[in-house]
């Protein structure tokens, strides 16, 4: 009993004490404190809140040029974002704080000031995806960054100026023996916390404004949304969060997610009745005047691959829906153009920054020439801003490359790259190689830079030559003409051939730092004479560094006139992307005039041999992804059609010219799907409005989905998969093909590696460098 009263007495005891703590914790004069810590802490809340929304329309306005009401939507992140920093300040009780709020500051400045900086270099932000090149990016564009940093100091400033302002008020406060006062330690974890509730309201209060395709919620949460369509409509701040979860957690990545969605042909039928009525009325009289005439065109398939059966008998899941996918593709046909080159010879150039206005009558003539004979695509735009390894990806396999916000997390960057691991039949040199054509590939930079030593033999290119092959008079750009010139005699005089170029000497930025840009500009000058003076100085070094392909292209169609083999061989040209080191004013003086946004895309693609006495227009409306199945028809090389995402431009299909972030123009409209406006080029008073919006969303939807299909392909490695289930492998070529990989990656691994440890030595360069300079300016004021 005495023990039980004891017990008792020790409870109350225990009771008494927490009511005390309590008594103490809760007086009024430490509800004073609470109160005071929360309207420092709302202080520091309202700093916070105030330059991340100044910042991000800044960026934003950098972007596009303005602020639409619609990408507003950004500000739904901001009190979340503005809480999480106003979480770790104010932990001291003044000088402590006097040190984080700068540092604070100075976190948040310089990612708008590096994301400033990369919009101006390459015209689009940085992703999260991307941090894996930013050692080999730096090292390799300093010299280009130097440049931009200082032709970009004024708007530096503007986001440092927060920052600054911080220094001086912690330098007044420290002179005036002024406190700058932090906020209750329990205070701190709740605002944490409070941060992601806060960031959670976001994305519900984005999601009551709509759900669908045009919504800031779709963005948010679809993952193959691209960078700069995220940030426009969430906030560079908000993208660099959601793409760091995606690329480091997989948070909404699911390679297993792949789902085919049925598109009702009607859907994206868009015809006025009585121009119908009249071509088939034209139709019934062309046949009629010449019915001997009759054409027999076969679908672009391969009949190993039976997609509805394939689709039947493989469990529901990623590769089912795959299949499914592509049982509903429709195919591509021959046509008229089928066969057109046959057994002719194939030069493929894929030209840095190349662009329809480096085609100059004075300047590039060969070029000139070539881009108005042979095949002429009026229509043609290149679907990238930036990245050389995505349009070259493009253009070189018919598959879009991820630019998504996971873009393949744990892998090197970019698509092309990433695809040395995967087993790529698909490939424009694979056709030419499994016809016993034997192949080449030249590049005049280093093999190891997107890891081409690895991606071009396994899209089988199988004669190679990079930078450190051959001997060029500078390094960054090298010479394309000294590329042609050690490069030509090693197929020009061997049979026929399949030679794939990836040329350098058009890279930006076209100023006085650019070699290639003081090598030419004064040959510019003197081509161009009077009409020089039409041009600034960076539209003019823009030239100077085309003019070096320009004297390639000439090497090489002498040599293969030397040879009595130009008209045998065709040729065909097409820039990696927009050459985005140009700024506006060098923009419009390159053009003579201004040009929207869309516009920027489009530019040329020569398809060219002599022998085609009357040029070809083709209207058709193409891309990137277009030009390898259309020069398979022309070679008449078997490919399955729907297992490429462009489409022969010859062919009776829909036709697209698709951008990166799935913007797309048509004989009918142009869509931006950043602003998600449609300019039509039709009388839209002949159909109703939900005809119209019927139409924008039936292409919406198919080119998401070819997106996240070709995504899906590189993913998940369904080419082995399919031709395995085809009994296209035997288990020979599979042990071949998992140990051609196994070497790939270990390659690839190795020159991480080396890249890294040549990062370190940059840096312990640099910082020795600077001491030294330091040093000397130290004992040249000693002195």
């Amino acid at each position: 009993m005495k023990t039980l009263n004891k017990k008792l007495d020790e409870n109350q005891s225990s009771e008494n004490e927490k009511k005390s703590l309590k008594k103490k914790i809760f007086t009024k004069e430490n509800g004073k404190k609470y109160l005071l810590g929360l309207r420092t802490l709302a202080i520091y809340f309202f700093i916070f809140f105030v330059i991340i929304t100044l910042s991000e329309l800044f960026i934003r306005f950098q972007m596009s040029g303005k602020i639409s009401k619609m990408n507003l939507t950004f500000l739904a992140f901001v009190p979340a974002e503005a809480m999480f920093f106003t979480a770790f300040a104010g932990f001291f009780k003044n000088l402590g704080n006097k040190i984080t709020l700068p540092i604070l500051l100075f976190i948040i400045n310089i990612y708008y000031c590096i994301q400033l900086v990369y919009f101006r270099i390459f015209g689009s932000l940085f992703s999260v995806s991307m941090l894996g090149m930013g050692n080999t990016a730096v090292g390799n564009f300093s010299w280009a960054m130097k440049g931009v940093i200082i032709s970009s100091i004024f708007l530096i400033f503007l986001f440092l100026l927060p920052l600054i302002a911080s220094i001086v008020l912690v330098v007044v406060t420290s002179i005036k023996k002024f406190r700058l006062k932090g906020y209750p330690l329990l205070l701190h974890i709740p605002a944490f916390l409070f941060s992601v509730v806060l960031f959670i309201g976001g994305i519900f209060s984005i999601k009551m404004l709509g759900t669908d395709i045009h919504s800031a919620y779709y963005v948010l949460t679809n993952n193959s949304s691209d960078t700069d369509t995220t940030a426009l409509r969430l906030g560079a701040m908000t993208t660099f969060i959601v793409e760091s979860g995606a690329y480091y957690f997989g948070i909404g990545n699911n390679s297993d997610s792949f789902e085919a969605v049925t598109i009702e042909k009607n859907d994206i039928i868009l015809e006025d009745k009585t121009e119908t009525a009249d071509k088939e009325e034209s139709n019934n009289d062309e046949d009629n005047k010449s019915e001997e005439i009759t054409y027999t065109y076969e679908p672009h398939i391969d009949p190993a691959f039976d997609f509805d059966a394939l689709a039947e008998e493989t469990p529901n899941g990623n590769l089912k829906n795959t299949y499914i996918y592509f049982a509903q593709k429709e195919p591509t046909y021959t046509n008229e153009y089928t066969g057109y080159f046959e057994g002719y010879n194939l030069i493929y150039i894929c030209a840095e920054g190349f662009w329809k206005y480096a085609v100059n009558e004075k300047v590039t003539p060969v070029l000139y020439e070539m881009s108005n004979n042979g095949i002429i695509l009026t229509n043609y735009y290149n679907s990238f801003l930036n990245t050389t390894t995505n349009g070259e990806f493009a253009f070189a396999t018919s598959l879009w490359p991820d630019v998504s916000r996971s873009a393949m997390s744990g892998t090197d960057v970019g698509s092309f790259p990433q695809s040395a691991r995967n087993f790529m039949p698909y490939g424009i040199a694979d056709f030419f190689n499994d016809n016993g054509i034997e192949t080449y590939g030249f590049h005049n930079y280093y093999g190891s830079y997107y890891r081409r030593n690895i991606s071009w033999p396994n899209i089988g290119i199988k004669n190679i030559k990079f930078m450190e092959d051959m001997k060029f008079s500078s390094h960054w750009p090298s010479s394309d003409l000294e590329m042609m010139e050690q490069s030509m005699d090693d197929y020009v005089n061997n049979g026929q051939f399949f030679t794939y170029y990836m040329t350098f000497s058009g890279h930006g930025p076209y100023n006085s730092s650019n070699y290639m840009a003081n090598k030419n500009i004064d040959e510019v000058k003197e081509r161009l004479g009077s009409d020089a003076d039409k041009y600034n100085d960076e539209a003019l070094r823009y030239f100077a560094c085309n003019l070096e392909f320009e004297k390639g292209m000439e090497y090489l169609y002498d040599k293969l006139m030397d040879a009595d083999i130009l008209d045998k061989t065709v040729i065909v040209i097409t820039g990696d992307h927009y050459p985005y080191y140009l700024d506006d004013e060098g923009r419009e003086s390159l053009c003579q005039k201004e040009i929207s946004e869309i516009e920027q895309y489009h530019s040329c693609c020569i398809i060219y041999n002599s022998a085609i006495e009357e040029p070809i227009i083709n209207d058709t409306f193409c891309c990137n992804v277009d030009i390898e199945p259309t020069i398979l028809n022309l070679f008449n090389l078997p490919y399955d059609s729907r297992l490429l995402f462009g489409k022969d431009i010859f062919s009776d299909s829909q036709h697209n010219a698709i951008l990166y972030n799935k913007s797309f123009i048509n004989d009918k409209v142009v869509y931006d799907s950043k602003t998600h406006e449609a300019t039509w080029k039709i009388d839209t008073s002949k159909y109703s409005q939900e005809t119209l919006d019927k139409y924008l969303e039936s292409y919406i939807k198919q080119i998401d989905m070819d997106y996240k299909a070709s995504v899906n392909i590189m993913q998940n490695n369904f080419f082995l998969t399919l031709w395995k289930q085809a009994g296209l492998l035997s288990n020979e070529d599979i042990a071949k093909e998992n140990a051609r990989s196994a070497e790939a990656m270990a390659i690839n691994e190795k020159q991480n590696e080396i890249d890294a440890q040549k990062e370190q030595e940059r840096l312990e360069r640099e910082a020795a460098e600077a001491a030294a300079a330091a040093q000397a300016e130290q004992d040249a004021n000693n002195n």
